[in-house]
């Protein structure tokens, strides 16, 4: 049994000899060949760059084969920032957007939800170069921010304590 027919039967309730393995935050500082990376390249950079999101993404697996699953490596973020909303990191730690979204003229100069499939193109070329790279032996697991979460920090600006 493959790592991804293994996902694909504990998603059908099949009995397993043991459930398939995934480490929520597979890509990260704890991988010295992340960090290697990382000192190249910001974390922004290696989200919209489809071959350093798909190498971030296979590190982990490289590292420890008996992972079934691999992560996508991205952020809940990109979804504001391609209805035209940027955002960074603050160097006190947290997000800040480009700008709070404090009028319905602002959310009405938003991109239309027509243009985020071709400003998130990068998204869907990094998915394309890990399935080539995963080639059907392993899951891959993506992710999203709810509308709720988003919305407060394209409202709030950014990463708020209220």
């Amino acid at each position: 049994m493959t790592s991804r027919e293994r996902f694909l039967a504990a998603i059908a309730c099949t009995p397993l000899e043991r459930p398939p393995l995934w480490v929520m935050r597979q890509a990260g500082r704890y991988l010295p060949e992340y960090r290697e990376l990382k000192a190249k390249s910001s974390f922004l950079e290696m989200v919209r760059t489809p071959a350093l999101a798909a190498e971030v993404t296979m590190q982990p697996l490289r590292r420890f084969p008996g992972l079934d699953a691999a992560i996508l490596f991205s952020d809940i973020l990109v979804i504001p920032e391609a209805l035209g909303q940027g955002y960074k990191f603050r160097d006190e730690g947290g997000i800040a957007m480009e700008f709070r979204l404090e009028t319905r003229a602002q959310v009405d100069a938003l991109a239309p939800a027509s243009a985020v499939p071709d400003r998130l193109r990068y998204v869907a070329d990094t998915l394309a170069l890990l399935k080539k790279e995963l080639a059907g032996r392993k899951m891959l697991l993506g992710f999203g921010g709810s509308p709720w979460t988003l919305a407060t920090y394209m409202v709030e600006g950014g990463s708020s304590e209220e």
